[in-house]
């Protein structure tokens, strides 16, 4: 009777051992990912220095030679609204010089990000203080939500900027 018992408990301690094997694989899969999506991060981050030469959009900035899309923020979908927050834009920015920071996806030109004047203030903030834009809590982490105006209410946030449907690495938040 004993040996029946020792036998069943061996198979089934064999049988673990089975599974101990491939478990350290297992570990080192679940601790790279996090490692993965860091180096993904990294890889693509960019900073650009310049002068704003034009505005093709109030979201669309030409900092030197490159294009930066401000990621930050959401822009209204009214084209009347939209050339407004263009045109307080290149008041307020035109000929500043700004630093950006972001990622460039795949063979993209444009590098989506955000810029910050030479005093720490993000342009992302100037359009969501003006009321042209939302606070993309997704990318922005929240900054902007507080300088929100009562008329940014009625822009609708895209699937991108809510924080629990985002897909992909965020650039880092200062």
């Amino acid at each position: 009777m004993y040996a029946a018992i020792r036998a069943e408990v061996n198979g089934w301690a064999r049988s673990l051992k089975r599974w101990r094997r491939p478990r350290w694989l297992l570990l080192v899969m679940v601790l790279a990912l996090p490692l993965i999506g860091l180096l993904r991060q990294w890889l693509c981050y960019i900073e650009v220095e310049g002068e704003i030469s034009a505005l093709s959009s109030a979201q669309l900035l030409l900092v030197g030679e490159a294009r930066v899309r401000l990621n930050e923020v959401v822009i209204t979908n009214q084209p009347t609204s939209a050339r407004e927050a263009r045109r307080y834009l290149q008041a307020q920015l035109l000929g500043q010089s700004v630093r950006c920071r972001g990622c460039r996806r795949g063979e993209s030109a444009v590098i989506s990000g955000w810029c910050e004047l030479p005093d720490g203030t993000r342009v992302g903030r100037l359009l969501v203080e003006a009321g042209f834009a939302r606070d993309c809590p997704a990318a922005s982490g929240g900054q902007h939500a507080a300088f929100e105006a009562a008329a940014a209410e009625s822009i609708p946030l895209p699937d991108r900027c809510r924080p629990w449907m985002r897909r992909g690495p965020r650039p880092p938040i200062r």
